[in-house]
């Protein structure tokens, strides 16, 4: 039979300490690390015109830049049945606005360059914080149409 002792000291503890508080600080780092922006999730940051520009690329769409227009708007915090239904499309390609009711929200607005509409057809983003939170393709005519960011074939 083999016995191998190990003498335990305080340096080896504080070692054994220093060494699971880096092991552990490198997985969160790994975890918390900003990946390059997809189009499969909400996580992309959008903090200027040209970073919605290419999350909307990611999903297909091609904007002209400068975005049109870029405003704060307050989601309300109570919905109507406007705002359900608006919501409904934000829920059927991963967001909910609800979650951000009573929030003030930028909203950046681009002109599409790749719908086959004969109508203007613009995208809007949702965006809190430099996260999209929402948005929308939608063309300029009273009975035109709207469609989600995800879910749409662009052109």
């Amino acid at each position: 039979m083999f016995i191998y002792t190990l003498k335990f000291d305080r340096k080896k503890a504080i070692f054994i300490v220093i060494m699971a508080a880096l092991i552990l600080f490198g997985i969160i780092m790994l975890v918390t690390i900003d990946a390059p922006e997809k189009a499969e999730t909400s996580n992309a940051k959008i903090s200027t015109d040209e970073k919605g520009a290419n999350y909307l690329a990611s999903l297909g769409w091609k904007v002209e830049l400068p975005a049109l227009n870029k405003e704060t708007v307050l989601i309300p915090k109570t919905f109507n049945d406007i705002f359900d239904k608006y919501n409904a499309l934000q829920l059927s390609q991963g967001y909910d606005l609800k979650e951000y009711a009573g929030k003030e929200v930028n909203l950046y607005t681009y002109k599409v360059t790749n719908h086959n509409s004969n109508d203007t057809v613009y995208a809007q983003l949702y965006v809190y914080k430099n996260k999209v939170i929402g948005g929308d393709i939608h063309s300029s005519s009273l009975d035109g149409f709207m469609c989600g960011l995800k879910n749409a074939n662009p052109g």
